[in-house]
């Protein structure tokens, strides 16, 4: 085990350390906010307006991932009569665990704008009271009405009128009220697991290839979304990869290594030696 991961460790194992490395002041902790909700959750139903605050429950260091692997075969007998029986083994793989560095579990709270869904009214009505074939097609203007035609061996608007029965259904959405950021309705808190490993020496590459390790592993541990809001889980665990502040490679900065990481949805945290 490094020097630097051992610091590392002890240092991050205390959770407001960590919570100060996750939310600094200012744009750069906004922005690592939403990359680890982005992460863990489809926010699509759910504009996030602001992140109001965030708060590192607890830390627990060491965690084996355990990936699930999948056998299958055929079983099959002669005698005394010919069978044939599908296997499938499911367990652990045959290989070690994935390890964890530090796992988190993160409460971030947010102010949402909620997507209202759904539909205010319903109407639908019948449609048989066209007398041209061109009334017909101003009507339905999502419709190919040559090629129906055509398909059913239809030439004159009495054969349309009498083949089927045609329904209008007109939906009208419901309209959201106006937006207010300061109703407390708005506001949710959503619960993230964060699983961070540490690399060291610097490498971009290897810190990618263990987060991609962790999130395969641990995808068939995904748990319900929150009820409060529409959202989705995306990933059991939003992943972040920590790095010696002073470790960097001569010609990289820290701002773009955490725009690389974030384009691919993992947090980039750099941890001061001194």
């Amino acid at each position: 085990m490094t020097v630097f991961r051992d610091r590392a460790l002890l240092a991050l194992s205390d959770p407001s350390a960590l919570d100060a490395l996750l939310s600094p002041a200012g744009d750069s902790g906004d922005q690592r906010l939403r990359t680890m909700l982005a992460a863990a959750y489809d926010l699509s139903a759910a504009r996030v307006d602001s992140i109001s605050g965030a708060q590192v429950r607890q830390v627990s260091l060491q965690q084996p991932l355990f990936p699930t692997g999948r056998h299958e075969g055929v079983w099959s007998q002669l005698v005394p009569s010919y069978t044939r029986t599908e296997l499938t083994l499911t367990g652990p793989a045959p290989t070690g665990p994935v390890w964890i560095d530090l796992l988190a579990g993160v409460d971030v709270t947010v102010v949402t704008e909620v997507d209202p869904g759904g539909a205010e009214s319903v109407l639908s009505r019948a449609f048989d009271d066209f007398a041209t074939l061109d009334e017909f097609r101003s009507r339905f203007t999502f419709f190919d009405l040559d090629a129906f035609l055509s398909e059913h061996r239809i030439s004159t608007v009495e054969e349309l009128r009498d083949a089927f029965d045609y329904v209008v259904t007109e939906i009208r959405l419901r309209t959201p009220p106006a937006f207010d950021p300061d109703d407390p309705a708005n506001t949710h808190t959503l619960p993230i697991t964060l699983a961070a490993v540490i690399v060291d020496p610097f490498d971009l590459a290897a810190g990618l290839r263990y987060t991609r390790l962790v999130r395969e592993a641990a995808r068939a541990l995904a748990g319900p979304a929150p009820a409060q809001l529409p959202v989705e889980v995306a990933e059991t665990y939003a992943t972040a990869v920590v790095f010696a502040a002073d470790g960097l490679s001569d010609g990289l900065a820290a701002a773009d290594i955490e725009r690389l990481y974030a384009a691919q949805g993992v947090l980039s945290l750099f941890l001061p030696t001194t």
